[in-house]
């Protein structure tokens, strides 16, 4: 397949060529079963809606959590990374596959969901226990983020057919042996920093030393490659500096 269509001589691989037509197909497959099947797709509109089913279903995932996302951006407020978080320490596998792209838009990633993989994604997509998915599709006219829930397992299974399918051209954010770069409570005072809080303030919210907490903010600014608190909070939210990447490193889709 020539993305370009003739303003450019890139193709991608057949492999990965297929990878977007299997992703299509679930959108197609989920169309199907929402116009036979009344009932049977809840349409999740908005991103309060998207996050109220979230906080419905991740709590109650005993055994798999698998999430496909293209693009993914750091959010201070995101709710997920304290589900993914009380997940993990029920002993729920959690899984995530997005862009390689998404270490610039989101470099706390690989401190947050050190198993993360990378490679070609086309879905946005949740599976939790192979029993209940959550399946994104185009933002509506208005702008706002459009998503269906559904239990139906011919969608699920086409969902996890793509997972499955996606994983041999992935690669892990990091190396085998490789510690993330920051802690849990230097991904806590991150996520203060990032929302404007000064150090004497992150301290009384973390329950913390004043020095405790001006160290862990070195910290994050040494791994961010930051020189200042503002660009920190630039880098953090995938913005870089001056809006751009000092030097982006050709992304692959597989090594």
């Amino acid at each position: 397949m020539d993305v370009t269509r003739g303003l450019g001589s890139f193709e991608e691989p057949a492999e990965v060529a297929a990878l977007r037509r299997r992703s299509a197909e679930v959108l197609e497959c989920l169309d199907s079963v929402a116009a036979e099947r009344p009932g049977a797709v809840q349409p999740l509109v908005g991103l309060a809606a998207l996050v109220l089913q979230l906080k419905r279903i991740a709590p109650a995932a005993t055994s798999t959590s698998w999430v496909l996302q293209p693009h993914y951006a750091y959010d201070p407020e995101d709710p997920g990374v304290a589900l993914t978080r009380s997940a993990r320490e029920r002993g729920v596998d959690t899984e995530l596959i997005t862009l390689p792209a998404t270490t610039h838009t989101h470099p706390l990633l690989s401190s947050i969901f050190p198993s993360t993989m990378l490679g070609p994604v086309f879905l946005r997509a949740l599976v939790v226990d192979s029993r209940q998915a959550i399946v994104g599709g185009a933002d509506d006219a208005y702008g706002r983020r459009v998503a269906w829930y559904t239990t139906v397992p011919e969608v699920i299974d086409s969902v996890i057919d793509v997972w499955r399918a996606t994983l041999p051209h992935c690669h892990p954010i990091l190396e085998p042996g490789e510690d993330p770069p920051l802690t849990e409570r230097q991904l806590d005072v991150a996520r203060h920093v990032c929302v404007g809080l000064r150090d004497r303030a992150i301290a009384h919210a973390l329950g913390l030393s004043l020095r405790t907490v001006e160290r862990e903010v070195h910290r994050v600014l040494e791994v961010l490659g930051a020189g200042s608190r503002t660009e920190a909070v630039l880098l953090m939210r995938g913005r870089g500096v001056n809006g751009g990447w000092r030097s982006a490193p050709h992304e692959q889709l597989t090594r």
